[in-house]
């Protein structure tokens, strides 16, 4: 069995899609294990912590085209587990 990756994917949203719990559900090739939103009058965003099995940058290269189709922007960082 695979052991999995982990990230943090930063979505921001300035006038897109909704982007809360529910707008998570689809997200491609990763699994949200923790979510943090926070709210503006124009914006918001939230800080995921997701599990996959590919590497960061292929999860990136998945979210992008599907944070762009909802009009928000998305950036990754692997996260270092210890041993």
């Amino acid at each position: 069995m695979a052991t999995a990756n982990a990230s943090i994917a930063v979505i921001l949203s300035a006038g897109g899609a909704q982007l809360d719990a529910a707008a998570l559900r689809d997200i491609p090739r990763g699994r949200v294990i923790r979510a943090e939103f926070a709210r503006g009058e124009l914006a918001s965003c939230v800080a995921l912590t997701l599990e996959h099995e590919c590497a960061a940058r292929e999860l990136l290269l998945a979210l992008k085209p599907w944070a762009a189709g909802r009009g928000w922007t998305v950036t990754v960082a692997p996260l270092l587990r210890a041993s």
